[in-house]
């Protein structure tokens, strides 16, 4: 178009296209906007008829509902960097176990089509993304909403996976009956979430109160504080517990879709290049390690399982390289955008750096905005070789004292969610802690003599899906 503002004609409405970073930022920042893609999201993919009305009717009170005020708090990510660190080093060595029963199997692996290798019984196949997400949905519900919940409901990552895959249609307002494949499977399995969403709120809401909530979900203390929080605001608004349902999994989908497919994302570019993963291995080690006790030293006629030790916080202070992987997966694998209604009229100006010849633009009242980040972050006049892989491009060095760091800059703040911006505390450290943790200690090669790929993208909302899965073969590297 050669115009940094532009019309799109969408479902029988005009909004204003704006693809200018200053005036994305401007925008964003504005006082005159409201972002009304989470109402739409709440009713259209979630469910929801009565929480967004709730919080409005008790925006004066003295009821909090800020999800990144909580997430940016310093004492929630030092709780989440131990949370993580304790099921890392708990888990990261049963990421395969070599198990031919699925009996003796992980949780994860049941999902991900694991094979031992009939030649070699310390190799495993399995479809990378799947096993992923699988790991990290496993982890991160436990982190999030207990091991009560995730011994109760097993079959509940299913369900958010079936949801995810059909996100888009449900957002835009697909109906159960239209004869598209897979949305009536979408509505299927959020009904059945919302339904343990509920159940999850009663007994929560019981064992609160000191009630007994019953043995299935006795044990409630390890619940995280961002649920926790989140659902004590909940009975504060006198919501019941259906009502309540569509924030709570909203909320929960917000953090587990960006973080699983940001962490597969940058996992298997880290392991497609040779010459990368070294560099990557060799500036981690100092803070993730991967040892294994011989026999000698056990006294035990076979092998003890690896074990993982990790300082999360040295790892995320000192390993630039690392950041900046996760950095350049965010500008190559987000499909964010963002959405604003302009509350007034606003004026729009590019910025000297956008344009040698800035112009300006005036935005009435009541307009909608969209902002698609991929503009940017796709952009070689921004980016030189935009297409290729180059974390590189986020490492700043210091001009006095030579100290090269990760900034993430060059793509923010253009990293939206449904609860404001997904760089935050506690998306960082997972996917950091989960990818240094498979890279210390596992070897991942292609399962076919080919090299391994990074596969093309697949319509996804906040992260795109792989196109397909890849097959791999995964070796533990001591």
């Amino acid at each position: 178009m050669d115009e940094p503002v532009f019309g799109v004609y969408l479902r029988g409405e005009t909004h204003d296209t704006v693809v200018s970073p200053s005036m994305m930022k401007t925008v964003m920042s504005s006082d005159a906007s409201s972002a009304p893609v989470l109402d739409q999201a709440l009713q259209n993919v979630f469910g929801d008829r009565s929480l967004m009305r709730n919080l409005r009717l008790n925006r004066n009170q003295e009821v909090s509902d800020d999800v990144p005020e909580l997430m940016s708090k310093e004492s929630f990510a030092n709780d989440v960097s131990v949370a993580i660190t304790k099921l890392l080093q708990r888990n990261t060595s049963s990421l395969v176990t070599f198990s031919r029963s699925p009996v003796d199997m992980a949780p994860w692996e049941r999902e991900s089509h694991v094979d031992v290798s009939e030649e070699d019984q310390s190799v495993s196949e399995a479809n990378l993304f799947e096993l992923v997400r699988s790991f990290m949905g496993h982890n991160l519900t436990t982190l999030m909403m207990g091991e009560a919940f995730v011994e109760n409901f097993p079959m509940f990552l299913a369900d958010l996976w079936t949801l995810d895959r059909n996100f888009v249609p449900l957002f835009i307002g697909a109906r159960r009956w239209v004869p598209t494949p897979g949305v009536s499977a979408g509505f299927a399995a959020r009904d059945r979430l919302l339904h343990i969403m509920s159940i999850f709120y009663r007994a929560f809401s019981a064992w609160d109160d000191g009630i007994d909530p019953g043995i299935e979900l006795r044990e409630l203390d390890d619940v995280s504080e961002l649920m926790k929080q989140r659902m004590r605001t909940f009975r504060k608004l006198e919501l019941s517990p259906g009502a309540s349902a569509a924030g709570n999994l909203s909320l929960y989908w917000d953090i587990m879709e960006h973080t699983i497919k940001m962490t597969f994302w940058t996992v298997i570019h880290i392991f497609a290049d040779i010459a990368l993963l070294k560099e990557i291995r060799t500036e981690i080690a100092p803070y993730v390690q991967s040892t294994r006790l011989s026999r000698e030293e056990t006294g035990f006629p076979f092998e003890e399982p690896p074990r993982l030790s990790l300082d999360l916080e040295k790892l995320l202070d000192s390993c630039p390289l690392l950041k900046a992987c996760y950095y350049e997966t965010l500008r190559l694998h987000s499909a964010g955008i963002s959405f604003r209604k302009l509350e007034s009229d606003l004026t729009l100006t590019e910025s000297i750096e956008d344009a040698t010849e800035p112009r300006t633009y005036k935005i009435s009242k009541g307009v909608k905005v969209i902002m698609p980040h991929g503009v940017h972050h796709n952009d070689p006049q921004r980016f030189s070789n935009p297409d290729q892989y180059d974390p590189l491009r986020f490492i700043m060095t210091d001009a006095t004292s030579g100290a090269k760091r990760a900034s993430a800059d060059p793509i923010g703040p253009f990293a939206d969610g449904l609860y404001g911006s997904k760089n935050n505390n506690f998306t960082e450290r997972t996917i950091l802690g989960f990818t240094a943790a498979i890279v210390s200690m596992w070897d991942i090669q292609s399962a076919s003599e080919k090299e391994l790929t990074v596969p093309p993208h697949r319509t996804g909302w906040g992260a795109f899906l792989p196109a397909k899965d890849v097959r791999v073969k995964m070796k533990q590297t001591v």
